[in-house]
C-alpha cells in the first residue's frame, strides 16, 4: 500500500495537469500562424499568453484550414483561431466575445493588371480565385461573383503571376508576407493590391460546440484576452510584425 498510494498520487496529479491542457487547431497564416517560422506567430502567442494568464497551457496541431475547423465544430479540438465570424460559424461553433486581431481583405493582383472595382458588379468581368474553407469564398459568392478555387491560398498568388488568375481577396498583412515568401524579390515587386478592401472586421478565437466546457473556455479565454490587452503586452506583441 505505501508503494501504491505515491503511484495514485502521480496518477491523479498527472490527470489534473492533462485536464488543463487547451487543444489547439489552426493552420499556416504568416505572420499570425506558422508551423515553421517562430517570427510568423503573432496570433499563437497571443492567444498562448491570453490562456495563460487565466490557468491554461496550450497544445497546437497544425491541419489545413478546413480540417482543423472541422475539427473543432465536431469536438475533437477545443479551438482553432484567427477566424472571422459569420452567420454560418455562429450557428456552428462558439466565437470568442474578445476580438483577437483586426484585420482587412483587399485584392491582390499584378501592377500590369488593368483591376478596378468600385461595385461588385465590377469584379465580374475578372477571373478571380479563391481558397477552399476561407470566409471571402461564400462572401463573394453572395455577390454572384464565381471564384476559381483551390485548397491552399498559396496557389492563388502563383497563378496570378502565371497569369491564370486577375485577382486574389486576401487579408492585407498576411497576404504581403506571403507574397515576400513565395517570390524573389523582382517578382514580389510586381505585385500590388487595390485600396478598397473588400472586406475589413475583427477576427475571433473559435471553440467547440460539442465540448462540455467550450462555451466555459470561451469565457476565461475572453478573460484572459482582456488581461493581456489592459496590460500592454498585446500590444507589444503586435507591433513585432
Amino acid at each position: 500500500m505505501v508503494r501504491i498510494l505515491p503511484c495514485l498520487s502521480i496518477l491523479f496529479l498527472s490527470l489534473s495537469i492533462s485536464a488543463e491542457v487547451v487543444q489547439v487547431d489552426i493552420g499556416d497564416w504568416e505572420p499570425y500562424t506558422s508551423s515553421k517560422d517562430p517570427n510568423g506567430r503573432i496570433a499563437e502567442t497571443i492567444a498562448t499568453e491570453a490562456f495563460k494568464l487565466v490557468g491554461y497551457e496550450v497544445k497546437i496541431n497544425y491541419y489545413p484550414w478546413k480540417r482543423s475547423y472541422e475539427n473543432v465544430m465536431k469536438g475533437r479540438s477545443d479551438v482553432t483561431y484567427p477566424w472571422f465570424s459569420t452567420e454560418e460559424r455562429a450557428s456552428e461553433v462558439i466565437v470568442s466575445k474578445e476580438p483577437l486581431l483586426a484585420e482587412k481583405e483587399v485584392f491582390f493582383y499584378l501592377k500590369d493588371t488593368a483591376f478596378d472595382w468600385n461595385t461588385f458588379e465590377d469584379l465580374k468581368k475578372y477571373k478571380i480565385g479563391g481558397t477552399v474553407g476561407y470566409s471571402h469564398v461564400s462572401r463573394l459568392e453572395k455577390h454572384g461573383i464565381k471564384l476559381i478555387t483551390v485548397g491552399k491560398e498559396d496557389v492563388n498568388f502563383k497563378k496570378i503571376m502565371s497569369g491564370r488568375l486577375d485577382a486574389y481577396p486576401a487579408s492585407l498583412i498576411p497576404g504581403q508576407v506571403a507574397i515576400k515568401k513565395l517570390f524573389t524579390p523582382e517578382e514580389a515587386e510586381k505585385f500590388t493590391y487595390h485600396k478598397k478592401p473588400t472586406f475589413e472586421d475583427s477576427m475571433y478565437a473559435l471553440f467547440s460546440k460539442n465540448k462540455p466546457n467550450g462555451q466555459a473556455l470561451s469565457d476565461k479565454f475572453d478573460e484572459g484576452l482582456k488581461q493581456l490587452k489592459k496590460s500592454g503586452r498585446y500590444d507589444e506583441i503586435l507591433n513585432t510584425k
